[in-house]
Order: C-alpha cells, then sequence, then structure tokens
C-alpha cells in the first residue's frame, strides 16, 4: 500500500538524516553511504507521491483488549471485525452499482472480495487490497470507490460533529446500517480500538470515538418499505425532483423522487397537464430513528396513470 510504504520511507529517511548528522567529519565512507541510500530512499518517495493508487487498499490497525502489544491478536475477534468490514464494502459496492436489493444475498459479490495481503505492525492489524489478475486497473476501480465510502461512513459515525452522523444516517441504506451496527458492536464489546489507513485518508477509533459510535447504532434505525398508493399527482418539479401526490384516503405525501425518472419525462408531466390526474404510485417509504425523534421520508419509485373516470 503507497501510504503505508511513503510512512515507512519518510520514518527511515528521518532516521539516515540523523545518523549522517551526527558523522564526524572525517568518516567519508560512511558519509557516503548514507548519503546514496538517502538518495534511493528519495527517490522512491518521489515515485510513491508521483503513482495514483487506482485499485482498493486499506489498511486497519489494532489495539486494546485482544491485541497483546505487537505480537498477535485474538483470532475470534480479528475474523469477526475483518468479516464485516468485508460485508459492509460489498454492500457499499452493491449500492454504487444500482445492486443491493432490500433482502437477499448480494448479487456478484465475489467482484467486491478484498484479500489479506500483509499482516501490519504499529500495534496489530491487516492490509486488505483488491487483486486482479489482469493488473493494475487503468482509473480507479469501483471497489476501491466503495473501500472508501465505506470507510468515510465508519469515520461519520465516530465522528465529533453530529451533523456529519446526522447526514449520513439520514441517506444510510438499513442493510448497509446493520453491518455498520455490527462493526462498531463488536469493537465496543471487546474494547478494541482501531485505526483505519486509507489511499488518502486516515480514521483513528480511539476508546472514545468506538464509544460515541456504539452510542448511535444502539439508539438509531433505520428500516425502508414500498407502498403502491393511488390517488392524484398535485405536482412535480423537475429541477428539484420534488413530487406531491394526495392519495384516495385523503393523506398529502411529499418527497423526492426516484433515479429511474429521466428528467424529460419529470417535464413532460409538468409541461402536459398531467398533474390533477389519477395515477398509482409506488412509493418508498423511510423511518430514520435516533436519539430525539423519528423522521419519515418519502421517494417516488414509480408512477403509472390510471383510466380516468
Amino acid at each position: 500500500m503507497k501510504r503505508i510504504e511513503v510512512e515507512q520511507l519518510a520514518a527511515e529517511l528521518s532516521a539516515i538524516d540523523s545518523l549522517i548528522g551526527n558523522l564526524s567529519e572525517d568518516d567519508l565512507a560512511g558519509r557516503m553511504g548514507l548519503q546514496y541510500k538517502r538518495n534511493q530512499i528519495r527517490g522512491r518517495l518521489d515515485e510513491l507521491r508521483a503513482g495514483e493508487q487506482r485499485a482498493a487498499s486499506v489498511a486497519l490497525y489494532f489495539g486494546g483488549k485482544p491485541v497483546i502489544g505487537g505480537r498477535g491478536i485474538e483470532v475470534g475477534f480479528a475474523s469477526g471485525i475483518i468479516a464485516t468490514y468485508q460485508e459492509l464494502v460489498s454492500k457499499v459496492w452493491a449500492i454504487e452499482g444500482g445492486m443491493l436489493a432490500a433482502r437477499g444475498p448480494l448479487r456478484e459479490q465475489e467482484a467486491s472480495t478484498l484479500h489479506i495481503t500483509s499482516v501490519v505492525h504499529g500495534s496489530f492489524g491487516f492490509l486488505l487490497e483488491e487483486l486482479d489478475e489482469r493488473g493494475e486497473p487503468l482509473s480507479e476501480s469501483p471497489l476501491k470507490t466503495a473501500t472508501d465510502k465505506a470507510s468515510a461512513l465508519l469515520d461519520s459515525f465516530g465522528s465529533e460533529d453530529e451533523q456529519r452522523f446526522a447526514q449520513a444516517l439520514e441517506s444510510i441504506s438499513p442493510r448497509v446500517f446493520s453491518s455498520v451496527r455490527q462493526f462498531f458492536t463488536s469493537m465496543h464489546r471487546d474494547n478494541a480500538v482501531c485505526r483505519l489507513v486509507g489511499a488518502e485518508t486516515e480514521t483513528v477509533f480511539d476508546a472514545a470515538a468506538v464509544e460515541r459510535a456504539y452510542s448511535r447504532v444502539e439508539t438509531s434505525d433505520v428500516a425502508e418499505d414500498e407502498m403502491t398508493v393511488e390517488g392524484e399527482l398535485l405536482g412535480v418539479i423537475p429541477v428539484a425532483r420534488r413530487f406531491e401526490f394526495r392519495a384516495t384516503s385523503g393523506e398529502l405525501i411529499r418527497g423526492g423522487i426516484g433515479p429511474d425518472f429521466g428528467e424529460s419525462y419529470l417535464v413532460r408531466i409538468h409541461e402536459e397537464q398531467l398533474v390533477g390526474k389519477r395515477w398509482r404510485a409506488v412509493i418508498r417509504r423511510r423511518e430514520t430513528k435516533r436519539a430525539g425523534g423519528t423522521i419519515e421520508a418519502y421517494t417516488l419509485m414509480d408512477l403509472r396513470e390510471l383510466d380516468q373516470p
């Protein structure tokens, strides 16, 4: 992983600079050897910093009760927490590809698999990487995008920024939320801490962050269901992608418009006076519970015009 190698080489370079500074002036051979080594390291650092990491790569360092120095980690904890992180990445990857159903197994899950390629020290941890027999991808891979987003999601739950957590909770899938909950439940139960190092970012889950995240997942919940409703379409706003619908029961439903609706179709509904007619709508209802209350949100997923009376 480029970021870890950069950190290691930077530390080695600092040590060499210190050695050179402590050499006596007449130790020419020692100085030349160290300067040669320093130039090699600087060259490698320039290569790494100039290069772009396009495949998924993340290191998880653990500390706390399951870890004994840098010597070892409890098997049960390690296998469980790595499996949970992989599950989270796979679900985010499926969402990005439009393949995450409300329930059931993930489709094409093998394409989202990370591999343990190394044990890393500095507490005790694992390097997880995307391996492709075809070689390095030409652009950022979908699995790297998913891994970065999964790590950022964990970070938002442990963050001191309450607004950042609230925004993450408002948009998270229920299935993804269950994996986030399992991750922090395991960390809290086993009194563990974690440092998560990605290609461009680093997040530290110390005891306070783990406690904060655990408290949030325990007092929050996310649920979604879909309902089919007949009634009158009161209006759509194509640019803002918003709708208003009055059900036959009299209930007024407002919310966003799902991604399957093209902008041209929304403009047609708006301009061709289709508003006010009777429709059968499929609406996704989302209920987000957190300390302090419950928020309901609605998304229009499908719309079919009914025969007019």
